[in-house]
């Protein structure tokens, strides 16, 4: 409808800690592209939030009672950003982007504070507390990327064909450290209508800046990365502290550099019943069975299968995508984590497309 104009927007909202709203929760992101001639250009900008913590138990008074103290710490890293960017297309598949910009990083704590009486077993004490940590970031940022994509669009996710992103981008300003990204899919569809979707993520920060204390380590607990694994599905019961973690299992999750690869067989829901010989039948609706897997680790550390001693996390499960009249993609997915010792299957929701 806009021609040679491409205008995009998303928007993100995710519950804090209790269900309560923020609006520092919320990612949201805008996009202009003018593709009038060879040379493409645009603007983008937005604010995306980053969340880590930990769990810590206790047993003490609360107002004279003898209580059981849970309290969940989380540390968000909220990055509001704007960036120029020029793009020269080689042909309809490939193409090359430059892009240039600033951001600022701001740093927030929050922790809630529970107690349950130790007589009563009744939720006697709840307050949450966010505090800010340390003053903000300013940073400028340049990058330079290879793009390929001949995938296909189903109604809820590709089909077909494929896609991959090489980029590099050097940061400077209050750090100094260079993003490596390496993102590669591929859509198999050995019989109409059924596809077998392959990728491989790899993203890093290097360089002396890499691990500075100020950014916030990334994070493979993601829907869109390793599902199963969210920030808000841990409990105090499933960490153990050690002499050097509060709560291994979450702190597995989080580095300067992680990678992620992600299988799934998706389908038409409908096809396979005959109900219709048309791809999606009269709803938009797909069925994936997944198996995701990922791995985060800092600089002098490695994976363990390149004989390290990070440990990844993989989960396997069944999701469900629905077009939502065009307007959005929601998936609901059913899986198993299978380094969670005690915990069954989990249902997520989230609005986003397949990868």
């Amino acid at each position: 409808m806009l021609g040679h104009d491409s205008l995009a927007a998303a928007v993100n909202v995710s519950q804090g800690i209790g269900g309560r709203f923020s609006v520092s929760n919320t990612a949201a992101q805008a996009a202009y592209f003018n593709q009038s001639r060879r040379w493409n250009w645009g603007v983008i900008g937005g604010q995306m939030p980053y969340l880590s913590g930990g769990f810590q138990g206790s047993v003490g008074n609360v107002n004279g009672v003898p209580s059981l103290i849970d309290r969940t710490v989380l540390f968000r890293q909220t990055e509001r950003s704007g960036a120029g960017v020029l793009a020269y297309p080689f042909s309809r598949a490939r193409r090359v982007e430059f892009q240039g910009g600033m951001s600022q990083i701001s740093f927030d704590q929050i922790v809630q504070t529970q107690a349950y009486s130790l007589r009563t077993g009744q939720l006697i004490y709840d307050q949450t507390e966010t505090t800010s940590l340390q003053d903000s970031l300013t940073l400028g940022t340049i990058s330079a990327a290879l793009v390929f994509d001949t995938s296909n669009f189903g109604a809820t996710s590709p089909v077909a064909g494929a896609r991959y992103r090489f980029e590099a981008a050097p940061t400077f300003g209050s750090v100094r450290y260079t993003s490596l990204l390496a993102d590669y899919r591929r859509y198999l569809m050995p019989i109409s209508f059924y596809t077998f979707a392959i990728r491989g993520l790899h993203y890093g920060r290097y360089g002396s800046g890499g691990q500075d204390e100020r950014l916030y380590p990334l994070f493979v607990g993601y829907p869109n990365l390793v599902r199963g694994y969210g920030v808000y599905s841990f409990d105090p019961n499933e960490c153990i502290p050690t002499v050097t973690s509060s709560c291994p299992a979450f702190d597995r999750l989080i580095g300067s550099r992680v990678l992620v690869g992600n299988i799934e067989f998706r389908f038409p829901l409908l096809r396979p019943f005959g109900v219709t010989q048309a791809m999606y039948g009269p709803l938009p609706l797909e069925l994936a069975f997944f198996a995701d897997g990922g791995v985060a680790w800092n600089r002098g550390e490695k994976p363990s299968f390149f004989g390290g001693d990070r440990r990844g996390v993989s989960i396997v499960g069944v999701a469900s995508r629905a077009n939502l009249l065009g307007f959005a993609i929601g998936e609901f997915d059913f899986s198993r984590p299978l380094q969670r010792q005690g915990r069954g299957w989990i249902f997520q929701f989230n609005l986003a497309p397949g990868f």
